[in-house]
């Protein structure tokens, strides 16, 4: 029923014209830049907060921006899941370890936040009709287990989804195909947005306040290069691994809080992930990582700048990544067999033959590996959390390289998620939050904690939008 209505929904967005709603002419409470999780979650905040007209624009033709893509895992405290596993967490162990895989680059305030409303935005979650899997996940680089999902099909499909069913019945309108161009404002107070659509029509859209929810700029190669000069056209986004898809993170927010002399936070530190290739799994315990004469090279649980830093350093920046059948595979299993980017094999003599690999080497890499599992310590490289062995037939394998992924740092804001100057002061009427942002995550993200902090600031950004509109 509610996707029929859902679909309802969007097709009046595309048949008609932004003009002929009225949307010109009216004063929106708040304007949402963006509808990924971020920005959904920012638009249900605000609804919740009293506000009554809320419009969210969206630049691609579907919703979800890289949240509906996501894999899924949402790094929280939730003292009621994690006491019944037998797991000891704590905020304070949280804000330790997010602090420790960002180099202590992190703003401490913002990384707090987070952490210290995690288990706040899991019960929230819960209360719009999120259904959490019982399992709680350790994520690759996420040093502890605390990460939530709904599955490990359709997790991000799944968060996107629950908040656009309510943000929808509960009022707020969306605009597909929509790009915002420019902030409108006067004498410094934004107070609005130009909106262009798909046919080029341009609009001058009133608010009271804007959020921008835009995501990152990992698909706008000109900017990246501007803040790390290696990331030129080699590395795909894991967005568009192949280049044949829509890919809406432009930095679109970035440029458009520039112009009104927003300042950035960590912009020069991009994540490089190994994605689209032979890794299924994003949790730690279940696969290993060998190069390309068969051997470990790296810990598979560290950190993300890491793993990706230690294949960089590998011949042709390339590795394999093992598991076998007793793993909890992802969505992206199927069509990779399909594609022939994973292959399976019934022996490990099997599999080194197809890798090209010396089969002794590989034999006792995953011989001395179970040893380790079983004992739960790894003395060559550190690796703490395991979930299994890896010795049940089939195993998949796959070639893997790395694809720019995620922004850790982005326009500055503040405990409010008010956009911060290159002076130090706000911008009245403009939030910002989501990947969009930078502060939270200093050199490098925690596993599951991207998600967390757009939930987190986008129901911050949703409440005081709705507040500053009403001063």
């Amino acid at each position: 029923m509610f996707r029929r209505k859902l679909l309802a929904a969007i097709g009046s967005s595309l048949s008609l014209p932004l003009w002929a709603t009225g949307a010109e002419e009216k004063v929106w409470n708040v304007i949402v830049v963006g509808s990924g999780v971020a920005g959904l979650s920012a638009a249900a905040s605000a609804l919740q907060t009293g506000a009554h007209d809320v419009l969210i624009l969206e630049k691609g033709p579907i919703v979800g921006g890289h949240s509906i893509l996501s894999t899924g895992y949402v790094a929280g405290v939730d003292t009621k899941r994690q006491k019944k596993l037998g797991i000891v967490d704590s905020p304070e162990l949280m804000l330790k370890n997010m602090l420790d895989i960002g180099g202590h680059k992190n703003d401490y305030e913002l990384a707090k936040i987070v952490c210290d409303q995690s288990e706040a935005a899991i019960y929230w979650l819960e209360e719009l009709g999120i259904k959490w899997d019982n399992h709680i996940f350790q994520t690759v680089a996420g040093m502890h287990p605390r990460s939530h999902i709904t599955s490990p099909v359709r997790a991000g499909y799944d968060y996107v989804m629950t908040l656009l069913k309510y943000v929808l019945n509960n009022g707020a309108v969306l605009k597909l195909n929509t790009r915002a161009m420019d902030l409108v404002h006067d004498r410094g107070i934004v107070q609005g947005v130009l909106a262009e659509e798909k046919d080029g029509q341009k609009h001058k859209l009133s608010a009271k306040a804007v959020i921008l929810a835009t995501g990152g700029f990992t698909a706008n190669v000109e900017l990246r290069t501007r803040y790390d000069p290696r990331l030129s056209q080699e590395f795909p986004t894991t967005a568009n691994p192949f280049g044949s898809t829509f890919d809406g993170a432009t930095g679109d927010g970035l440029i458009m809080a520039q112009k009104l002399g927003a300042a950035t936070k960590d912009a020069e530190y991009l994540q490089l992930i190994p994605f689209w290739g032979g890794r299924l799994l994003d949790y730690v315990g279940g696969d290993i990582y060998v190069n390309t004469v068969g051997r470990r090279f790296v810990n598979e649980g560290g950190s993300w700048k890491e793993v990706s830093e230690a294949i960089l350093e590998q011949p042709d920046r390339e590795m394999w990544a093992i598991t076998d059948s007793q793993s909890q595979k992802g969505a992206s299993l199927g069509i990779k067999l399909m594609n022939k980017v994973i292959k399976k094999a019934d022996t490990i003599d099997e599999m080194a033959t197809e890798m090209k690999v010396p089969k002794k080497i590989l034999r006792e890499t995953l011989e001395t590996y179970n040893r380790y599992a079983k004992e739960g310590k790894d003395p060559l490289f550190g690796k703490t959390q395991f979930t299994q062995t890896i010795d049940r037939p089939p195993y998949y394998f796959g070639k893997e390289r790395l694809g720019v992924h995620f922004c850790c740092g982005g326009i500055k804001l503040n405990k409010n998620a008010e956009v911060v100057t290159t002076s130090g002061e706000i911008i009245p009427g403009l939030y910002v939050c989501g990947e969009a942002s930078g502060g939270p995550h200093g050199h490098d993200r925690m596993g599951g904690v991207a998600l967390m902090s757009a939930f987190v600031f986008g129901r911050i950004a949703g409440s005081r939008a709705v507040k500053f509109g009403k001063a």
